[in-house]
């Protein structure tokens, strides 16, 4: 009787912690994927426009999501003020938290978001989308990117459509 009891005690508690938060971002990039492919099978191109592939995470998000290295986001917090359909990516929802889409961008390295966007001439394109986040509130930040291509990342390969670890927010200190 008492290890059933320290059994459901330990369950409790991994179920207070919740998920991963990282599963939020590699969740999302895969939406974002299929949104994508689906949006190609149609026009033959892919988009830099969340809004395009009917892309907006729910309430509470983490993450910063960029589809292109540079341009408007729109933000989660009220003020935004940027047209959805200009938008090149999404913010955070800093309702419920205090990091902001800018802290987050600052902290997108450079060589990361220089690989996002469209490459090559549509319909032989391809695409890279990107989500930078901070999941513990410390500074270091937790970067993913996920393609239509295979690619060849930190001497691994990673085939389309899987999500890449660049940056370990839990790891990086």
């Amino acid at each position: 009787m008492r290890w059933g009891f320290i059994v459901v005690l330990v369950s409790g508690c991994a179920l207070v912690k919740g998920p991963p938060r990282d599963g939020e971002c590699r969740a999302n990039l895969r939406t974002i994927m299929g949104g994508e492919v689906a949006f190609h099978e149609v026009t033959r191109r892919y988009t830099v426009h969340p809004h395009d592939v009917g892309f907006s995470p729910p309430p509470g998000n983490r993450y910063l999501y960029l589809f292109a290295p540079d341009g408007p986001l729109t933000l989660r917090d009220g003020k935004s003020m940027v047209d959805p359909a200009l938008a090149v990516g999404l913010g955070p929802d800093t309702r419920s938290r205090g990091v902001t889409a800018d802290w987050l961008l600052a902290r997108f390295p450079a060589d990361v978001r220089a690989l996002l966007g469209i490459h090559g001439e549509c319909p032989a394109c391809q695409i890279v989308v990107g989500c930078v986040g901070n999941v513990d509130d410390d500074d270091a930040v937790d970067v993913w990117t996920i393609s239509t291509e295979d690619r060849v990342l930190g001497g691994k390969d990673v085939v389309r459509g899987t999500a890449y670890r660049h940056r370990n927010d839990k790891e990086e200190r």
